[in-house]
C-alpha cells in the first residue's frame, strides 16, 4: 500500500514521531531511577565533559547537552537536591562550578548501558546509513559536519 497519510509523507512529522519514540523509550528506563530525560542528559554531559576539565561550569554543560540555560538551571538545582551533583559558586554568581558526586557517577554507570542498548534498538535499523542520517540531521540544524 502506498504511503498516503501526512505522517508517512511529511518529513517533519516523521522526525517528530522518531523523536517521540526515542524520548518515550528512554523515559521508560529513566522512570525506574526517578530521573527525567533532561536530568540524565545533564548527568551524562557533566561526566563526559568533566573527564577533561578541572573546572566545569553550568553554561558549558548546557551548551554541550543542547538544553536551554534556564531549563538546565532548574535541572541542576533538582540534581543538587537529589545529591547527584554539587554546585560551587564562584566569584561570578552567573558561573557555578559543577561536580558530579559519587552517587551521580554510580547512577550513570548503571543507567548508561541501558540507554545505549535502547538507542541501538531504535537506530541500528539504519545500518550503514547511520552516519549519513546523523549528518543529514546536523545539516538541517545548521551544524558543522
Amino acid at each position: 500500500m502506498a504511503d498516503t497519510s501526512l505522517s508517512e509523507t511529511k518529513i517533519g512529522l516523521l522526525i517528530w514521531q522518531v523523536s517521540n519514540l526515542w524520548q518515550s523509550r528512554l523515559r521508560k528506563i529513566l522512570k525506574k531511577y526517578n530521573l527525567t530525560l533532561n536530568e540524565y542528559l545533564i548527568i551524562e554531559s557533566s561526566i563526559k565533559l568533566g573527564n577533561n576539565k578541572s573546572a566545569l561550569y553550568q553554561n558549558e554543560i548546557s551548551i554541550y547537552a543542547g538544553i536551554d540555560f534556564s531549563v538546565s538551571s532548574v535541572i541542576f538545582k533538582l540534581l543538587e537536591e537529589k545529591k547527584i551533583v554539587s554546585r560551587v559558586y564562584t566569584n561570578d554568581n552567573r558561573k557555578k562550578n559543577i561536580k558530579v558526586l559519587s552517587n551521580g557517577i554510580n547512577l550513570y554507570k548503571m543507567i548508561s548501558p541501558l540507554i545505549n542498548d535502547e538507542e541501538k534498538k531504535i537506530f541500528n535499523k539504519l545500518k550503514n546509513e547511520n552516519y549519513n542520517f546523523t549528518n543529514s540531521l546536523k545539516l538541517l540544524l545548521g551544524k558543522r559536519l
